[in-house]
Parts: structure tokens; sequence; C-alpha cells
């Protein structure tokens, strides 16, 4: 089959119009084909859409255009798709890890590895889809009182103790207004489904994922900064030598030395990882310590304190920068994630010894990234609302 002739099946695949045989023909196709070839196909498809504009539904246009990925390399190739609104540049990679990762309308095309490319289920039954996670938080105040920040207004929250509480958008800060002379703690905590950014009253910057929580004082008094986590949360420490930052994580200690550095302290992991990406931290529990560098993870399990020096950085904080990064990751590892982000309970009713690499968006629905996800390697199901079974 000549470069036509695929690109005419790929079209008509999308149209609905392609029998089982055809589909699984393009789906074997799409595994051996060129990087060059398949953005060539892709670059032409989207030209078919431009000229006529029943090929993608104006929705799904959209949808696709906000699903695609740009793959961080220095490899990666460049393809311009023109439209009438102007132009779109869609980054593909060429990475050996991930060749291309491509969401259109909820079903990937997964070239990555040696995994193949499947075809979409047939006559897949409808499910209750689950949004994605969003900007979600409740504030507990010193005297009690609870506000629930995802429904609150933009504009002055509180004041307490001299401090005034602030919330604009999806980020809360901390202003002082007079002296503090006590100190006044404050506690925000994301549910599963929920993430939040927050502004300390000394400058430094919290990012909470999902399901953590962030116990603070409103002001800083006295020779130290000390909050405590639950969960995940990235800092970016307004750093004061005369006043050290302290984040507590049960009986671990991280001390900023000026930093940036993320802290994933999960009750269902088994470890405590605290990897650096700028500055210097010290992680200290009743046994042992370590000095990090900008690179390296500190995980401590008990009271065994490893360094790794080869960790993934862009894997880390890909909660943070707004997508999922899976590399060799079990299936277990994958629906820890995605149960804290889409708030739903998970059920294995087989075994799966799979792994997963790549690159999601967490913006998608969980269909569409399930959907994703099955073109590989899962297969499952959704009972209710909020339970997710993963088949054999």
């Amino acid at each position: 089959m000549n470069n036509t002739q695929l690109l005419e099946l790929f079209q008509r695949y999308y149209k609905g119009a392609t029998s089982e045989a055809e589909t699984n023909e393009l789906a074997a196709l799409l595994k051996d084909i060129s990087d060059e070839e398949l953005s060539d196909i892709l670059l032409k498809t989207w030209n078919v859409q431009d000229k006529n504009q029943d090929f993608f539904k104006s929705d799904l246009k959209e949808k696709l255009l906000s699903k695609i990925h740009s793959q961080e390399t220095e490899d990666a190739k460049i393809v311009k798709m023109g439209t009438r609104k102007g132009t779109w540049i869609v980054r593909i990679s060429v990475a050996a890890a991930i060749l291309s990762l491509i969401a259109f309308g909820g079903v990937f095309f997964l070239k990555a590895g040696n995994h193949n490319i499947a075809q979409a289920p047939a006559n897949k039954p409808l499910v209750n889809d689950i949004p994605p996670g969003g900007e979600k938080a409740i504030l507990t105040l010193a005297d009690g009182r609870k506000v629930v920040l995802d429904t609150a207004s933009n504009g002055s929250l509180a004041v307490q103790g001299g401090i005034q509480v602030i919330k604009l958008g999806g980020q809360l800060s901390y202003n002082q207004q007079t002296k503090s002379t006590g100190v006044l703690y404050n506690t925000i905590t994301t549910p599963r489904g929920g993430q939040y950014q927050l502004e300390l009253a000394d400058g430094s910057k919290v990012w909470l994922n999902a399901a953590s929580s962030l116990r603070f004082p409103t002001a800083f008094v006295g020779g130290d900064r000390t909050v405590e986590l639950t969960g995940e949360g990235y800092f970016e420490v307004s750093h004061d030598p005369a006043k050290p930052f302290h984040v507590k994580v049960n009986d671990l200690d991280v001390m900023d030395l000026g930093t940036h550095f993320n802290i994933s302290s999960y009750t269902d992991e088994s470890t405590v990882r605290t990897t650096l990406l700028e500055g210097r931290v010290e992680v200290r529990n009743a046994v042992n310590h370590v000095y990090l560098n900008p690179g390296q993870q500190a995980k401590v399990n008990g009271s065994q304190m490893l360094i790794d020096n080869d960790v993934n950085v862009d894997e880390v904080m890909a909660w943070k920068n707004g997508y999922f990064s899976f590399n060799n990751a079990d299936i277990k590892t994958v629906m820890r994630q995605l149960s804290r982000w889409y708030d739903i309970d998970v059920v294995y009713e087989g075994d799966n010894d799979e792994t997963f690499s790549g690159k999601i968006d967490r913006k998608l629905s969980l269909k569409d990234l399930l959907d994703g996800l099955g073109q590989t390697k899962v297969h499952y199901r959704i009972d209710g609302n909020r339970k997710l079974v993963i088949l054999p």
C-alpha cells in the first residue's frame, strides 16, 4: 500500500467508514511507518479538516488541538498545521521513548518503544465519564472555620492576627498588614481530584497535588519557618539564612538551603521521595541525614535513606506541569495516580503485569485517558460514577 492509499484509509477510519478488516490493517500499517510518514499523514489529515469542516466537528477540532502534546526534546520535529484562524505548531517527538502521543476524540495512537499500535475497540459501550480534577481545596482557618476555595469568590477571605488571606483564581496568598505577635495556624487540604497553589507570608510558594494537605502559620514568628505536609507538594522557598525553612513529613524533616524541591509522601506509597530541582536541601530523620544537590532524590523507607542520582525530574514534576508521565510504570502505580486525580476507587478483577511509558494530559476526561491506555494494554469498565474495574 502506498502513502496515498494509507492516507485515504486513515481518513476513512476517522469518518467511521472502515470495516473491521480495514481497521486491523490500518493499525498494523501505522505501527511500521516512519516518523516522517506519520507526520505527513497527520498534516494532510488536518488539511482535509481545514477544507471540510465536517471531517472533524468543531468541538472535536478544539479537543484535538488541546490534546496534542509538545514533547520537550532537542530532536523534536516541527510540523506546521495551517487553519483558517492561523497557524498551529505541533511538535511530534522522535525520541526513542515516545515517538508520538496524539489524541483524536479520545482515541490515542501511541507509538513508543516496542509497543504496538492497537485498533480502537469495536462497538465499545458508552460508560459514565468522569472529568479531570481541578483547582479544589478547603482552607481551615485558625478559629476552625472552613472555606471551600473552589466556590469562594476572589478577594479577601479573612483577616487573622493582622494577616490578610486573599484568593485569586486558583491561588491563595497571605499578606501581612500589621505586625503579628502570636502564631496562628491554617491548613489547606486538597481532595482527591483537586490541586491548589499557595503563597505563604514569607513569599514562599507551594503547589499541592491531589489528596494532600499543608499546615502552616499565617506568619512566621521566631527563628525558623516550619510547615507540615501530607501527600505531595512542590516548594519554591524564599530563602532567608536567618530563618531556616523546614517541611515536616511525619518524622522526616526537609530543610531548605536555598531551594526548589518536590516531596511525595502519600500513605499508599511505601517510600517518601524528596527531589531537588534547584539549590540544596538537607533531609533528616531520627537515624540518618543526607544533603541533596539538584537532580538528586532522597528515598526514605522507614529508617532507610538512599540517594538516587539518576532521577527523571520531568517525570517527578509532571503533575505540577499538567500531565501524567510514566516510565515503565506498572498498572498499580498508574492507577494510584489516576485514583487521586479523578477521585475514583480502583478494583482489580485480574492480573496485569504490563508496564506503561509516555505522557498524558491531565486535562483529559477519565474515559478519554483510559481509551488511550486501552489502545495498548488496559481493559476496564466503570461501575457507577466512581468505581473503576480493571479487567483481565
